[in-house]
């Protein structure tokens, strides 16, 4: 790292600062780091490529690659591909001559030379970074350091970019379900009656549980209540896009119906009860659910609406509607 010039010395140390302050988002790291990628070396272009399953796909682009995005190459026919496999850095200097490439792919994107540095982690093959050029032997042995470097701060990056977007998912979904959780809920609710209240239009909150689904657990066991509730969640799951299902824990679910009316979203509810009804899966369980349209209030109350309208549905239908206290 010494023998570089101190311009590259002073743009490496900015990269990796611009890295750590520009948040953990995976597609900002690799937009970054092309960018920068693409001004240090001076080339034309600069491409992150990530291995899916036998193609190498380029995920982030610069430069003259610029319109290039979700191309895909094989991965023992590029020399991308062979980059990452072998785990070495590779340089064509003349695509025109050298049989490593896929020269149909380079001709159509425009790079005649190419250096590729393999993003690696520990054991983890992660990608490349690559940088090209429509002119022969336009890289040096100061571009294959610097892209070196470059390319240590940039997979450590984007494993902590990975394991935190992993570890926030995990912090917002319902582990056995996979549903959205209550702490998603909470974000998502506050987001909708904010919308309602700048651009108008309907919202309608649900919440729902199951009956009989205690006499499961009872009778058949915890790990057969844990198969019902999940065969719930994909009846659930069959609502339109836009109708937003989440899971409070135990047999509690809860629906946000975005434009939607509370009789519009009491049709939808019939529908998940009559599939459940039909679906062996789900064990004969019942729905009840309540309904709340927003009329200005915050997102609290009119979950309690909702609630409330819950707990007088169990207790027409005759089912135990017992206090559930609120975070």
């Amino acid at each position: 790292m010494n023998d570089l010039p101190a311009r590259r010395m002073l743009a490496i140390i900015e990269t990796q600062s611009e890295i750590a302050s520009a948040g953990l988002a995976l597609d900002e790291v690799m937009a970054l780091v092309v960018s920068r990628a693409q001004t240090i070396t001076g080339a034309a272009a600069a491409v992150v490529e990530l291995i899916e399953g036998e193609e190498m796909v380029y995920h982030a682009v610069s430069g003259s690659a610029e319109g290039f995005g979700g191309v895909r190459l094989a991965v023992q026919a590029s020399l991308s591909g062979r980059c990452l496999l072998q785990g070495e850095v590779l340089y064509c200097q003349d695509a025109e001559a050298d049989p490593r490439v896929d020269l149909e792919a380079t001709r159509r994107v425009g790079a005649r030379s190419m250096l590729c540095v393999p993003l690696t982690h520990g054991e983890r093959a992660i990608g490349v970074l690559k940088v090209y050029d429509p002119r022969a032997d336009a890289f040096d042995d100061d571009d294959v350091t610097t892209l070196r470097l470059l390319s240590r701060i940039i997979a450590a990056a984007m494993v902590h970019a990975e394991d935190f977007e992993l570890k926030h998912h995990e912090s917002s979904h319902d582990a056995l379900t996979g549903l959205p959780n209550r702490r998603a809920f909470n974000a998502r609710m506050a987001l909708e009656v904010s919308r309602v209240a700048r651009y108008g239009g309907e919202l309608t909150v649900c919440m729902a549980d199951l009956d009989g689904f205690k006499q499961i657990n009872d009778v058949l066991g915890h790990a057969a209540g844990d198969r019902v509730l999940c065969a719930v969640a994909s009846v659930f799951q069959r609502l339109r896009d836009t109708d937003q299902v989440f899971r409070f824990g135990g047999d509690e679910f809860a629906v946000i119906f975005s434009g939607v009316n509370p009789a519009g979203a009491g049709v939808a509810m019939r529908r998940v009860q009559e599939a459940m009804a039909a679906d062996p899966a789900c064990c004969g369980v019942g729905l009840s659910w309540g309904l709340a349209a927003l009329a200005g209030e915050d997102p609290d109350t009119m979950m309690l609406r909702a609630d409330a309208a819950l707990y007088e549905a169990k207790r027409r239908r005759g089912q135990h509607a017992g206090a559930r206290p609120r975070a």
